[in-house]
């Protein structure tokens, strides 16, 4: 059964406090936005929560709950954003994102992967990207007199994104041109990042990926890999360590990588039309599960002390600076915080699209909501799929700008 029991203190130790559900109380501005698990404040019942996702894997670890009846919709309607285990670590230490990945692990293994996700994987074996469009499309958006440097040993990973969006990657190679910084692409032998993978559970097939990955970034002579999708740079800080060894290499999310040239001098910016007053919204996967992950084995003795000591993800080192240093040098742009922001920020919903479009329609707009409230008139951010979300028409509909993109259209000159 998976690694279920790998995660037994974590299912033994909760004692239904809540905080998994609610931001600590001490940082509350109001009830309003004080949730920080949009999949509980929808549903409301206990079982959609972290809480609840617990206590459901110590049944299935006890052997007495099956799949089936909708068990597996609502373990996949999770987005596993992660607050819920950043603010339980707030309390004590307990691993229950890792639980939720245990879990879903388990219905995989039990057979109850959801449809749609099926589809996802096996888009991404046959075509090597999750839209299941040719693998021979994958740069299809470069200008034919596009000339990278070989020699480079530092790549950029444009991710499956790309095909829906390839003005973003067309703005990380503007500002990277721009700073002066050489690098290459790895056109046919660039493949999906596996995040759809071993996010959902599929651990056999994301360690196959994911460790062609790395042999493909050390054959090529790559050092440092760039990604300008969030859901990337999450996936090989917080999921690669995980499968493979990746000693060596070092991962930058091109926020990093500008807010670096920026204070360099090396980017020279132009005024921009007219003042605007943005919020930044932080992606998961390029805020609180951005933290590499370290891996632990050991024993967990009386009062949970950890041996050999554990490295916590606690969410709070992820990359949440340099995207408002971005901002902050856009002559013209103010930016305003939402209430829940940095590591206690809300999920835009993408995740669950697939499984519970209902619900991820409803998160999009309550995020939305929240950015208005913080008075803002557009929202920036830099992840594809809170743009697909946070983006899209709907209630509380407000102007999404990429950050990346934004900040291209800034530079003076062209790369």
């Amino acid at each position: 059964m998976a690694n279920l029991a790998d995660f037994k203190y974590t299912m033994e130790s909760c004692n239904h406090c809540g905080q998994c559900k609610w931001i600590l109380p001490a940082r509350m501005k109001g009830w309003d936005f004080a949730s920080v698990c949009p999949l509980h404040e929808f549903h409301g019942f206990d079982a959609y929560s972290g809480q609840g996702l617990i206590q459901i894997a110590k049944e299935r670890l006890d052997g007495k709950l099956e799949y089936g009846d909708g068990l597996e919709t609502l373990l996949y309607a999770c987005p596993a954003c992660g607050a819920c285990d950043i603010n339980c670590k707030s309390v004590r230490d307990m691993e229950v994102l890792d639980t939720i990945y245990a879990l879903r692990e388990d219905c995989v293994e039990a057979g109850y992967l959801p449809e749609p996700l099926r589809r996802t994987a096996a888009n991404v074996e046959e075509t090597h990207n999750i839209y299941g469009k040719p693998h021979s499309e994958r740069f299809a958006w470069l200008p034919p007199d596009f000339r990278d440097d070989p020699e480079a040993d530092t790549a950029l990973f444009v991710g499956c994104s790309a095909y829906r969006y390839p003005d973003i990657a067309l703005a990380a190679i503007r500002i990277l041109r721009a700073g002066g910084v050489k690098f290459k692409l790895l056109r046919e032998d660039e493949w999906c990042c596996g995040a759809p993978l071993w996010r959902t559970g599929q651990r056999e097939a994301a360690e196959k990926l994911i460790r062609r990955n790395v042999d493909t970034f050390r054959r090529h002579g790559i050092h440092t890999v760039i990604t300008a999708c969030a859901e990337c740079f999450g996936s090989f800080r917080g999921g690669y360590p995980r499968y493979a060894d990746t000693e060596g290499l070092e991962f930058k999310h091109i926020t990093q990588v500008a807010a670096e040239l920026l204070s360099g001098g090396k980017l020279r910016l132009r005024k921009g039309d007219e003042p605007l007053r943005v919020t930044y919204h932080d992606p998961c996967m390029l805020g609180r599960l951005s933290e590499k992950y370290v891996p632990w084995d050991g024993e967990i003795r009386p009062y949970g002390l950890h041996v050999p000591e554990k490295v916590w993800r606690r969410g709070e080192h992820g990359v949440y600076e340099e995207p408002r240093e971005i901002l902050r040098a856009l002559e013209g742009v103010e930016l305003c915080e939402m209430t829940r922001n940095l590591e206690e920020a809300l999920c835009c919903g993408a995740a669950a699209r697939d499984v519970d479009p209902e619900f991820a329609v409803w998160t999009a707009a309550e995020r939305r909501r929240e950015a208005k409230a913080a008075g803002a008139q557009a929202i920036v951010s830099c992840c594809p799929f809170c743009r697909d979300a946070l983006g899209s028409d709907g209630e509380n509909a407000l102007p999404y700008l990429d950050l990346t993109v934004l900040l291209a259209e800034r530079l003076k000159e062209e790369a």
